[in-house]
């Protein structure tokens, strides 16, 4: 597209076209609201779509699409057999739709060679997109997700309402703490980090969170003011990253984890008949039981990963169900009951 008598002004950051300079150049334009096209002696030359309040003009050569201009302003806006024109009659449907009805026979044939995007579909449906496919890590400890999960509405037998995960990318092995308030978690982050860098020797590069205010600090009116998990991760070398406000997805590692946990202390509370202060103990045992099991994401289970050893499901038990056990007495009879009856609600930490 040859334009003559223009200004060239390198320290602008677009290039403008005026359009009565076109008009003057014998350009006619035909289009809506949403795209403009642009012929010049019968030969389409090309399409202008609307961005930032601003036609973005986008020319081309190819052959295929040049055609010449046959047919009357009125009809190329009302051909019934427009997409755009079935596209707007029908509530802005997807084109798979109208392509479905167009093979019923419900609507005329439509043509397709011309649909182009829909703006008022951007600004009406536009929603989070989820990224999928995204990069993992290679080894372990090289990124670690986390998140806390509260308020309970039951606290727990040593009174905590909170508890906050932290999950490594490459292994999908998780720890869960249980808290009693948010503000205690970096304690818990504090003895996480020394010791899976310890067991494993390695050490912990990244680590991935909301931008919640136990892990971004808070806003006030005159700054913004660092938390002490950020501090504690300046001072220790490891990188944050944080999602974007209002988008969970974007944590999605911990936000299933989490919700897959949740889920599974509700279905063994539920069929054990147990008080609801236990749910405690049963998230340490569905951590316990997840890290065993085969993931959707890895080869092998968390546990096989994370210890280079294949997992036992010998000592496996049901949650909650009934079970005898034996205490030290030392007064015990010899004709004292030797066990005690119990319910199984966890296996030893240690």
């Amino acid at each position: 597209m040859q334009l003559d008598d223009v200004l060239y002004v390198p320290t602008m950051r677009r290039n403008l076209i005026s359009a009565s300079k076109l008009v003057k150049q014998k350009y006619i334009f035909i289009g809506d609201e949403t795209c403009i096209k642009f012929f010049k002696k019968g030969s389409l030359i090309g399409k202008a779509f609307l961005s930032d309040n601003l036609w973005k003009l986008q020319c081309t050569t190819d052959k295929n699409l040049l055609h010449v201009l046959t047919i009357s302003t009125k009809r190329m806006h009302g051909s019934e057999n427009s997409f755009m024109l079935w596209h707007k009659r029908l509530g802005h449907i997807s084109k798979d739709r109208i392509s479905q009805l167009s093979k019923l026979n419900l609507i005329p044939v439509v043509d397709f060679k011309n649909a182009f995007e829909c703006v008022d579909c951007l600004r009406g449906k536009m929603t989070n997109v989820r990224k999928l496919y995204a990069k993992r890590s290679q080894n372990l400890l090289e990124i670690i997700h986390t998140d806390v999960c509260g308020l309970f509405p039951v606290k727990t037998i040593c009174g905590n309402s909170y508890f906050v995960s932290f999950i490594d990318d490459f292994s999908i092995h998780s720890h869960v703490f249980l808290i009693s308030e948010k503000s205690t978690f970096l304690d818990c982050f504090k003895v996480f980090k020394c010791e899976v860098e310890k067991q494993l020797n390695l050490v912990i590069k990244i680590v991935r969170s909301d931008r919640g205010g136990e892990y971004f600090g808070r806003y006030t009116e005159a700054a913004q003011q660092k938390g002490p998990f950020t501090s504690f991760l300046e001072q220790q070398g490891i990188m944050a990253q944080y999602t974007t406000p209002g988008t969970p997805q974007q944590n999605g590692v911990t936000e299933r984890r989490n919700g897959t946990l949740i889920g599974m202390v509700k279905s063994m509370i539920l069929r054990s008949k147990l008080s609801g202060f236990l749910w405690g103990e049963s998230l340490k045992i569905a951590n316990y039981i997840l890290n065993t099991v085969l993931s959707k994401v890895v080869p092998k289970t968390p546990f096989e990963l994370w210890t280079r050893r294949r997992p036992s499901f010998n000592h496996f038990h049901v949650w909650g169900c009934k079970a005898e056990a034996r205490f030290y007495n030392p007064n015990e009879g010899k004709l004292d009951s030797m066990t005690d009856s119990c319910f199984f609600i966890g296996y030893s930490e240690k």
